[in-house]
């Protein structure tokens, strides 16, 4: 089983997903606010969450 992460630092929130890439089915989401002064404060808080 091969899985992905993928991130998205948006305007609001910061979202982040894992993935099954053999089947595309997302496994685990989350979502954090955006930290525009320090992008990776909500990338870590939205990793934290899956």
């Amino acid at each position: 089983m091969v899985f992905g992460l993928g991130i998205d630092t948006g305007g609001t929130y910061t979202d982040s997903v894992v993935i099954d890439m053999d089947t595309n089915r997302i496994v685990r989401r989350s979502k954090a606010l955006t930290t525009r002064d320090d992008l990776i404060v909500g990338i870590v808080d939205s990793l934290k969450g899956l």
